[in-house]
């Protein structure tokens, strides 16, 4: 599955950039250095500030908010077809750390494209009922994304305010400047986080997400983004461990784990090996502006990477079966076999396929892809899952949409 970030995204974030910072920041020459420094400042040179404000705000903006924003489609689309978005009307999201509004924007996007039903009415759990509606049969929403840095958030407020229009969405959004480690948290349905907790210290990480629960309905969910690096995914692993450990030993304020792990055991087998970590790497199709910008700074080679985590105050898992996997790996083909890599209440281990095993109730795993999810009638060994002529599987695409 391509996931494709539609036109519109790109056009009302311009819009909002060029009202904001003037067309000098984002002419070409000056918009791809500074594109290129942002990104290294997230990856390479973390601890490094920004030298020029304004070209770094153009560059978060015009690049990075656009390639970014649909990373909250795939957990927003496993929670709606396992039933498991929250039922109220205006649907309440708070976006903390929102930068430029790419999460709120991605949101607008997944909760509202067309085909895709809301979150159920309220007193009913069926996702089947329809929702309350706003404009054209879509649900309403009410944003509030919290920043300190008002520059960002006067571009986000703009363009979720445009998309909103293009949209034909009912979409109310409040910006607060407010340093979100100490911000009081209005009463949400979802709290979304997005590329924040790698920047706090982890006693910092962990508090956050606990107010965020809080702030929560019984039926609310609270999502974590965290980039693709191995040491901020190996941290959100370390994180997901630390919230069913408190759910075990503790008063049970933090929720469950409802996303990306089928695995609701400690530890996290990544941890395991420090050379491990589990990440996303969906298909992206970008618009057309920011693939020239990708294409001239080689930045995004089609590929939308990060990490995850989906937290509920209600124990929901994403597939029901207890013999469900995991895939954390690309497939990996070679002469006479295919492997791919596995994760479920079993381990963290090679699923592997023989070419002389094929049969066609086990060809699910010959088009499994990162993400997606087998369910296995058989045990592995130590060693991995083997697939045999008589094995059979059933893949699942959580998000699909």
């Amino acid at each position: 599955m391509v996931w494709i970030v539609p036109p519109e995204l790109e056009d009302v974030v311009h819009a909002a950039a060029r009202a904001a910072l003037g067309d000098a920041p984002l002419a070409t020459a000056a918009l791809t250095k500074a594109i290129i420094d942002r990104s290294r400042r997230y990856t390479s040179e973390r601890d490094r500030p920004a030298t020029d404000r304004t070209g770094d705000l153009a560059a978060r903006a015009m690049f990075f908010t656009v390639a970014d924003a649909m990373k909250i489609a795939i957990p927003l689309g496993e929670l709606r077809h396992r039933g498991a978005l929250p039922a109220a009307t205006p649907l309440r999201i708070v976006d903390l750390g929102a930068g430029c509004g790419a999460m709120s924007l991605g949101a607008i996007v997944a909760l509202t494209a067309p085909g895709v039903p809301g979150p159920p009415a309220a007193g009913s759990r069926d996702p089947a009922e329809p929702p309350a509606p706003g404009p054209g049969g879509a649900p309403r929403l009410e944003i509030t994304a919290i920043d300190r840095d008002t520059g960002a958030l006067a571009i986000a407020r703009d363009a979720v305010r445009q998309l909103a229009v293009r949209r034909g969405v009912d979409v109310t959004v409040t910006t607060r400047d407010e340093d979100v480690t100490r911000a009081r948290l209005p009463p949400a349905d979802l709290v979304v986080i997005g590329t924040l907790l790698n920047e706090l210290a982890p006693a910092a990480r962990l508090e956050l997400v606990d107010r965020a629960l809080a702030s929560i309905g019984d039926d609310g969910a609270v999502i974590v983004i965290e980039p693709a690096l191995r040491d901020t995914a190996r941290a959100l692993h370390e994180l997901r461990d630390e919230i069913l450990r408190s759910g075990a030993t503790g008063p049970g304020r933090r929720g469950h784990i409802f996303a990306p792990c089928t695995r609701t055991l400690l530890p996290c087998p990544a941890l395991t090996d420090p050379s491990d970590w589990c990440h996303e790497d969906r298909a992206l199709q970008l618009p057309r502006r920011t693939a020239e910008l990708a294409r001239l700074t080689h930045l995004r080679d089609g590929g939308m990477k990060f990490a995850y985590l989906v937290i509920r105050r209600q124990p929901v898992t994403i597939v029901e079966d207890p013999a469900a996997w995991r895939m954390v790996s690309a497939p990996m083909p070679a002469k006479g076999k295919l492997e791919i890599i596995g994760c479920s209440a079993a381990g963290r281990l090679p699923i592997r396929l023989l070419r002389r095993h094929r049969a066609p109730h086990n060809r699910g795993i010959e088009a499994a892809d990162r993400g997606d999810v087998l369910v296995v009638d058989a045990a592995p060994d130590d060693a991995r899952l083997e697939i045999t002529g008589e094995t059979r599987v059933e893949r699942i695409e959580p998000a699909k949409r």
